[in-house]
């Protein structure tokens, strides 16, 4: 099987970041294109593969794609404790403009997992030049967020060597300028940032179509997400698939992307007649 074609991209902005283009088939410059917003820490290496995968579907259906590192993490300069979400998304909003100006993709859009399409909503309303959206399973709260996952650390700690395990003195790093995360290094200001994210306020109507996708068991989605849509004025749906995000291994991203595809193709029949 032939893949399409994959380059190398350098984003240019406050930091270089790391790129990777997805070109279509045919090897031209596809008219739609989309920027991967990865999500944050163990997710992003979890769903490494999968997004892989994904981009390369894209592509075959002559949506390019746009994946890159953060400052700070992946094959992009900085150091992960230095960073901060809201540094990330002026590195969305730098990717957008890349993707559209110097790579001649005439419609842009922002395709975000978890904390990534998070981001990509702050990073709309930070004017990134994106006529669509599309989020994938997207974190609603952060505070719930990082209370959840530094609970599975904890428990991940404490099963791998109960015996030195001080859960007091976990707790007690959490109030120092930096506490390890699960193997990751996370700032009092990342943590702060991370916590203040809730997209049951402060989030805007969008002007172009969004898609919010609700990934795992369920058949309807759930009400955050139905809310979040219609707060975008877009669609919500529900896909059966497993969460990706934490588990290791290649898993088929195909009922997401099939889902996503469908989506974006009504929208080239309807919507964007004028950005063609």
């Amino acid at each position: 099987m032939s893949f399409p074609q994959e380059t190398l991209a350098i984003i240019p902005g406050a930091v270089p970041l790391h790129g990777v283009v997805h070109g279509c088939l045919e090897g031209c410059h596809p008219a739609w294109g989309l920027v991967f917003c990865d999500p944050f820490a163990e997710e992003k290496k979890c769903a490494h593969r999968v997004l892989v995968e994904a981009a390369r579907l894209f592509c075959r259906a002559d949506i390019g794609s746009l994946r890159f590192d953060y400052r700070g993490t992946g094959d992009s300069p900085g150091e992960f404790a230095e960073a901060t979400p809201d540094l990330w998304v002026k590195d969305i909003v730098a990717a957008c403009a890349h993707l559209r100006d110097c790579m001649n993709v005439k419609t842009v859009g922002l395709l975000g997992l978890r904390l990534g399409a998070s981001l990509a909503l702050q990073a709309l309303q930070r004017h990134a030049c994106a006529d669509f959206i599309v989020l994938w399973e997207p974190v609603i709260s952060g505070k719930q967020y990082l209370a959840q996952n530094l609970r599975r650390s904890l428990i991940k700690s404490m099963m791998t060597d109960e015996q030195k395990f001080d859960a007091e003195a976990v707790a007690s790093s959490r109030a120092q300028d930096c506490f390890d995360f699960d193997g990751y290094l996370i700032s009092a200001q990342m943590q702060a940032q991370i916590d203040a994210i809730d997209l049951r306020e402060n989030v805007e109507a969008f002007r172009g179509p969004s898609l919010v996708v609700n990934i795992g068991t369920r058949e309807q989605p759930a009400e955050p997400y139905v809310t979040l849509a219609d707060t975008l004025g877009g669609r919500v749906a529900a896909v059966r698939q497993e969460p990706f995000w934490n588990r290791i291994g290649l898993i088929d991203p195909g009922p997401v992307v099939e889902l996503t595809e469908i989506w974006l193709a009504e929208q080239q029949a309807s919507w964007l007649p004028d950005h063609q």
